[in-house]
């Protein structure tokens, strides 16, 4: 071939050969650059469909222009051989780099984002790679990771495979299986498939590779290594790779596709937010169980003074901050924070003169609670989650509804209410929670049926003028009472309806999304459900339906639609809470803020709850 002209690339020198084809060194004679010009074997048995079915392949590819692919310049078949000219990538292959025990962290999540945001280019295109693996990345000179040959593993009949690719015998008469078996996701192992997933398996199997140097699943055999990719879970990577790496090559090698990521965007998401957060240990301390803390430096951060007014948001993607003056007509915005987590909670803690900022975070990997004492700029990390059922309930928690400070006069007392439905409490500013016993043993609790959101306690009301009086909601349970600081509880909905229910006006049972004090009126509060809107004149003894008295639709429309349009962008909402700050200094013992009720999502109040606080360093 040295010498030949395919098109109008002259054929200069051999770079390498695998089962597919030959790769050259090519120059174009008209453009008077050098280029890569890959020959498909004659002798790899592709028929007339099959090499149509190529070529169209290679088409669609070439469509991709994106700085981490190998870009495809022209596709061509002449005297019988097919041929696809590309960028000349001139670099390392990440395989060769990875040898040795593996990169640093720091550069395994470089080359990860940037391998990632390839995949994302091309599924957002239809293109599935299905033959992603380290020696089809190469990294330049200038740092730049190249994903090579996208799309041209996909409908190459008979096991087509490069490299170290092994198969089984099965697999060679099983039309449109390619690969490389190694990096082969588990449904493709069962003849299902590949789609973007199977991508994002193969990302996972990368990621571990450059990390560790050596591949998550091995064997001496070909059915050795698919047995470890089906049944066994890939050895733990301890230090020096960070538990956030870790937690997101776990979740890419999930066995089962619905459980792992499901776009490339999102892995893209996670592995900048561990690249964009550095975890710093606190000063050295007897106490081992002490928080880390995340410090975040590529997140946009806002910028609080005297007065000015605070929105907590958070949403399915993570939190946000947004900060306005008194006149609330500009927003600068903070975040995101927690990139990929859903925040269903969040609160502002002025009390002893500190600014804390308290949030769950929900993933894949579970949910923790966390607090920042700067406006967001650092939080907490616990190394276990603060918030744990105890062992004789048989229960785990799924979710953190509620974050609810105690009264003025117990700046340490939090309380949490969760899914599945109860609640906690802590009386050392969030260091430890307990369970609270007298609601969770409640007979009734055996009956309460979980609304479309899950079985959750979403709101937490404190009686400002009975100090051991407090109203909890839960979906779908209803309202409950304690008078005795929360020994025992009385369900209190009398007069509120559940259309779902035999009994419209049952004991328990409602779902409830919402219930709030008046200000100024202890005795009077006000609730929300599916059916209506209710209020009560005597601590929740009666509720009377009010959804006929409103006549101010037309203002809350207004209303609602002033707060879309500060919201406008954000991924979607499912918790809000503002504050005042009245003094920025966070000088001990100093008034600093006040915060108002929550405005939660529609099919649950979302209000907020705290978490361990930030031992600073």
């Amino acid at each position: 071939m040295i010498g030949q002209v395919l098109g109008h690339c002259r054929v200069v020198a051999k770079i390498g050969e695998g089962g597919m084809g030959v790769v050259y060194r090519a120059h174009d004679e008209v453009l008077h650059r050098d280029v890569a010009l890959k020959v498909v074997n004659k002798g790899a048995g592709l028929d007339a469909s099959a090499s149509q079915n190529l070529l169209h392949e290679a088409r669609a590819s070439s469509s991709l222009a994106h700085p981490n692919i190998c870009t495809i310049y022209e596709v061509g078949e002449t005297e019988g051989d097919l041929y696809i000219v590309m960028e000349l990538v001139e670099g390392k292959s990440l395989c060769a780099m990875s040898g040795g025990g593996g990169l640093p962290a720091e550069s395994v999540l470089r080359y990860g984002v940037q391998i990632a945001s390839a995949l994302a280019r091309a599924h957002d295109r239809g293109i599935v790679h299905r033959d992603l693996k380290t020696a089809n990345i190469v990294v330049t000179s200038d740092g730049l990771a190249k994903v090579l040959d996208f799309g041209l593993a996909r409908r190459v009949e008979s096991g087509l495979f490069e490299g170290s690719t092994q198969s089984f015998e099965a697999m060679q008469t099983t039309p449109n299986v390619g690969g490389t078996l190694p990096y082969m996701a588990p449904e493709v192992l069962r003849g299902e498939a590949a789609d973007y997933r199977s991508d994002l398996w193969a990302l996972g199997v990368v990621l571990y590779e450059a990390a560790s140097g050596r591949l998550p699943f091995e064997g001496r055999t070909g059915f050795e290594i698919s047995s470890a990719i089906m049944r066994e879970l890939p050895k733990p990577l301890g230090p020096p790779v960070p538990p956030g790496l870790w937690a997101i090559i776990q979740r890419c090698l999930t066995k089962e596709p619905p459980q792992r990521y499901q776009r490339a965007s999102e892995v893209q998401a996670a592995l900048e937010a561990v690249q964009s957060a550095a975890i710093v240990s606190t000063e050295p301390t007897a106490d081992q169980s002490a928080p880390r803390t995340t410090i975040l430096h590529n997140v946009q951060h806002i910028q609080v003074r005297k007065g000015d007014f605070l929105l907590l948001v958070g949403t399915t993607k993570g939190a946000f901050l947004l900060r306005s003056n008194a006149r609330r007509t500009r927003w600068e915005l903070g975040g995101p924070y927690f990139h990929g987590h859903a925040v269903y909670a969040m609160a502002y803690d002025s009390r002893g003169g500190q600014h804390r900022i308290w949030a769950s975070t929900q993933s894949y990997w579970g949910t923790m609670l966390r607090s920042s004492d700067d406006f967001g700029k650092s939080w907490t990390n616990p190394q276990e989650a603060p918030i744990r059922f105890p062992a004789d309930t048989g229960l785990s928690l799924k979710n953190i509804w509620q974050i609810s400070l105690g009264r003025p006069d117990e700046p340490d007392v939090l309380y949490c209410g969760v899914e599945p439905a109860a609640l906690f409490e802590s009386h050392d500013a969030g260091e430890t929670w307990s369970l609270v016993r007298g609601l969770f043993d409640h007979p009734h609790r055996p009956r309460w049926m979980p609304g479309n959101g899950g079985l959750a306690l979403h709101t937490i009301v404190f009686d400002q003028a009975n100090t051991q009086r407090m109203y909890i909601a839960i979906s779908a349970g209803g309202v409950y009472r304690t008078d005795d600081g929360g020994r025992t509880w009385t369900a209190r909905n009398r007069g509120v309806r559940a259309m779902f229910m035999p009994n419209k006006y049952p004991e328990f049972g409602q779902c409830v999304h919402k219930i709030a004090m008046h200000p100024a009126r202890p005795e009077r509060l006000y609730l929300q459900n599916h059916w209506g809107l209710y209020r009560s004149d005597d601590n929740a003894e009666n509720w009377k339906d009010i959804a006929n008295l409103l006549r101010h639709a037309q203002r809350a429309d207004l209303w609602f639609a002033r707060w879309q349009r500060i919201l406008d962008g954000l991924p979607s909402v499912v918790c809000i809470r503002n504050a005042v700050v009245e003094d920025a200094s966070g000088e001990s013992g100093s008034k600093s803020s006040k915060e108002s009720h929550a405005i939660s999502s529609p099919t649950k109040s979302a209000t907020t709850r705290k978490s361990r606080p930030t031992k600073k360093g």
